[in-house]
């Protein structure tokens, strides 16, 4: 496609993408900073242009004074603007994964050599994160994109803006920190899977982890674990200290597959609310999706491993 063909906005990120390319660390400058006046600042100018009209007109040179003195102080807001934003740093962090219909939070840190006020940050149509002032000190704060589809999200570009220091006009750039997140499926209530056939249990039922229901057994006493757990008959007969274990069984895992019989969306939108109520009752399960086996597991990073894999199906994470 040629430049002539591009409508305005699409020349105008095809121009952003050529000056301010993607990076996960940028730092503000000439080629980066727009001011624009702010409708305040155009009223301001409309009333010097008014004040400059009845000052030639009536050749009243005490209007003209008070003309150029305010252009002048509009003036120095301008430069005042620029420098606010002019050296300020941008560092792209971690994006945060959510549900589809959830605001998807991206980590931004900031850092200056001098102090930069009044500080607004923002993704094109979500909502805005103010800063009051950033110094010397890095500071990281959480920026809101809007709700996104499942899959992987790339936020675009990220609007920072500051209209200090009297509101006349507002400094502005729009950076692209090169960021990513996943948007989980959203999850959607349906029939938790059956166990498994008596005659595929077998070793599976014979699994335990930590927990506090069965007695398992004697391990070495630890500083700092609680002293209920001491076994005090073995203390009492001379014996080393010792601490009482006890797991939990772990019970039959269960197998998650997709529904054929249902949309594709509808279908990951109930696997994610299964995975969550087993993982909920510290259940263990596996995922088949195509060909990828995940599992069986009742861990948090097993948890993660499979919203990824419902996140961006059918791609392989």
């Amino acid at each position: 496609m040629t430049t002539s063909s591009l409508s305005p906005r699409g020349w105008w990120q095809q121009w952003l993408a050529r000056r301010m390319p993607p990076a996960r660390r940028q730092k503000l400058t000439h080629r980066s900073v727009f001011i624009l006046p702010t409708a305040l600042g155009i009223g301001y100018l409309v009333l010097c242009a008014v004040l400059f009209i009845f000052g030639t007109n009536y050749q009243n040179n005490l209007i003209l004074g008070l003309c150029f003195l305010l252009v002048s102080l509009f003036n120095t807001c301008l430069l005042l603007a620029f420098r606010n934003l002019s050296g300020l740093s941008l560092s792209a962090g971690e994006g945060h994964a959510r549900y589809a219909g959830e605001s998807v939070p991206f980590d931004v840190t900031l850092s200056g050599s001098r102090p930069h006020y009044h500080l607004e940050l923002r993704f094109t149509g979500g909502s805005a994160r103010y800063v009051a002032t950033v110094g010397h000190r890095p500071r990281t704060v959480q920026v809101p994109h809007p709700p996104a589809t499942r899959g992987r999200l790339t936020p675009g570009r990220l609007v920072i803006a500051s209209a200090f220091p009297l509101g006349l006009c507002r400094a502005w750039s729009k950076l692209d920190l090169d960021q990513q997140a996943l948007v989980w499926p959203a999850p959607e209530v349906g029939p938790l899977p059956t166990p498994l056939p008596l005659s595929e249990q077998g070793h599976q039922s014979e699994r335990h982890h930590a927990g506090v229901d069965d007695f398992h057994g004697l391990t070495p006493w630890q500083r700092g674990q609680s002293l209920a757990r001491v076994a005090w008959k073995q203390v009492a007969r001379g014996g080393e200290w010792q601490a009482k274990a006890f797991v939990t069984p772990e019970g039959v895992p269960a197998e998650l597959t997709l529904d054929p019989s249902l949309p594709l969306e509808t279908a990951l939108s109930r696997l994610t609310h299964q995975m969550n109520e087993l993982h909920r009752h510290q259940q263990p399960y596996a995922l088949q999706l195509a060909s990828h086996h995940y599992g069986p597991d009742l861990s948090e990073a097993h948890r993660q491993r499979c919203l990824e894999a419902l996140a961006l199906y059918p791609e392989r994470p």
